[in-house]
């Protein structure tokens, strides 16, 4: 982990295709990993909700689905699969920094679990309040808030510090970061639609990509990507 202090709201640039190429090339001799380690979230996840939705029901007696909850669900998975994330995205991070890459670290993060559950949560919550009141602000929060994790378990943030700190530095290219989630949304997409085997480069692209290229680059001194 890093303790470095970091700069407000850091400037920062980046091409959307040549970070993408980048992510591409790292992953070889990784996805192995990165694959494994999401296939364990996911089905920690399904188990999860199998567990839950026991107490609260996903669908009502007529068949039609339960929305409240389901956000309950939602919201009681959240000490359980944020640490998980976390150790995942921190995975990213770690490899692009040259440190030793573990599968069993991503469940070294649990010493935050409330502090990670608490930044989830209030994400999700005010995520969905811009998403049912005006749509668009709802669309903005979900991509600005998108370093809020890694920069708790990285840099041991305050919550709301790091959501704020995420925010505004996302906010300074918020249309290209936007982009580049939406295709790397795209990949995955196409990976799940090849019966799951194109998510074999899809999510270790995503996770090398979004946090061990671009995070790093903004919010590590030391560390750059060179366009």
């Amino acid at each position: 982990m890093s303790d470095k202090p970091v700069r407000n709201t850091p400037d920062y640039d980046f091409d959307i295709i040549t970070l993408l190429k980048e992510g591409f090339t790292r992953i070889e001799g990784v996805k192995g990993l990165f694959f494994s380690a999401f296939a364990v979230y996911v089905v920690i996840a399904m188990i999860l909700q199998t567990v839950l939705a026991v107490f609260f029901p996903l669908q009502t007696a007529s068949g039609e689905e339960n929305l409240l909850n389901q956000q309950i669900v939602t919201i009681l998975s959240y000490p359980v699969l944020m640490p998980i994330l976390a150790g995942i995205i921190m995975l990213a991070i770690q490899y692009t920094r040259g440190e030793k890459l573990e599968i069993k670290s991503i469940f070294t993060y649990y010493s935050m679990t409330w502090t990670l559950a608490l930044a989830a949560l209030l994400v999700y919550l005010l995520t969905l309040l811009g998403i049912v009141f005006f749509v668009l602000p709802g669309i903005y929060l979900s991509v600005a808030y998108l370093f809020t994790l890694p920069l708790i378990a990285d840099k041991h943030m305050p919550v709301w510090d790091a959501m704020e700190l995420s925010r505004k530095t996302v906010t300074r290219h918020w249309f290209k970061v936007f982009g580049l989630v939406l295709i790397l949304g795209m990949l995955l997409f196409g990976g799940i639609l090849t019966l799951g085997i194109g998510l074999i480069w899809a999510v270790p692209v995503l996770f090398v990509t979004l946090y061990g290229l671009l995070y790093t680059a903004i919010f590590d001194e030391e560390t750059s990507f060179n366009q």
